[in-house]
């Protein structure tokens, strides 16, 4: 086996282990340990962007296909549970996030589509990066809003059942879902401005749907912080805006890329 096989190997194995930590304490009806769930999966998150640099690096350029990609925002999405759950009570995504990025370590390392690598031309990088760091954050809202979404009808049902007994109060969960949106909106501002600044063509490297539909996703968020600072947004009109962009922003890359590789084969 090769290196990136067995960190990649290492990162799945932890990060199940930090699941079934986490799942453990959830079935005791008790507020899950930080540190037990923490020190996994930081391990977890170093192990996979060990192996996510041997199989994206290459000698021919920058393997961007469809489960590189999806592995890298799934471990950046880690990467930012990890860190914010040391200031926020954030290590109840990690029940979401955790298995998703386990499932993508075994498609980057074994499933080919056939995309091939190729050096990136001056500047593109930032873009690159930028772009994995705010779909990443953005994915996290997502997550976040659907936990915000079964906490609010379990309130508003006057049943708080299982796990949500545990969760922190709305109001909370309310304040991290914003703060998630504005650092994502953000980031997907300066991935934007990158892309025009330093991709030449977007017509014949078949990004213009992409842009269009990325440039969608961000109306949508700033929308919905629009409403917010001036109207008071929040609930299920912050939950249905948070994943109807995050579902835009999801077409624009991974259902663009899924079509591009696996039909179009290009």
């Amino acid at each position: 086996m090769n290196f990136s096989v067995i960190t990649g190997f290492a990162a799945f194995v932890l990060y199940l282990a930090a699941c079934l930590i986490l799942y453990r304490q959830f079935r005791g009806q008790t507020v899950p340990s930080r540190a037990s769930i923490l020190i996994p999966g930081t391990l977890a998150v170093i192990a996979h962007a060990a192996s996510l640099w041997q199989v994206m690096i290459t000698t021919a350029g920058l393997q961007l296909g469809l489960f590189p990609v999806a592995s890298a925002v799934a471990m950046t999405g880690a990467a930012v549970v990890v860190v914010s759950s040391l200031y926020r009570p954030f290590e109840w995504i990690s029940a979401l996030v955790y298995p998703f990025a386990a499932c993508t370590i075994p498609a980057m390392l074994w499933v080919s589509t056939g995309y091939t690598a190729h050096p990136l031309a001056h500047g593109l990088g930032i873009h690159v990066l930028f772009s994995i760091v705010a779909y990443a954050v953005l994915a996290l809202a997502a997550c976040q809003a659907i936990l915000l979404w079964i906490q609010d009808r379990q309130l508003k049902s006057g049943h708080i059942r299982g796990v949500m007994r545990l969760f922190p109060p709305i109001q909370v969960m309310e304040s991290m879902l914003f703060e998630a949106i504005w650092l994502g909106e953000i980031l997907l501002t300066v991935a934007i401005f990158s892309g025009f600044l330093y991709v030449d063509n977007l017509f014949a490297q078949h990004l213009m749907h992409k842009t269009v539909l990325t440039l969608v996703s961000w109306v949508v968020f700033a929308v919905l912080l629009g409403g917010r600072y001036l109207r008071g947004w929040r609930g299920r009109t912050a939950i249905r805006f948070t994943l109807s962009g995050f579902a835009v922003l999801l077409v624009a890359f991974f259902g663009s890329q899924l079509v591009l590789e696996f039909i179009l084969k290009r």
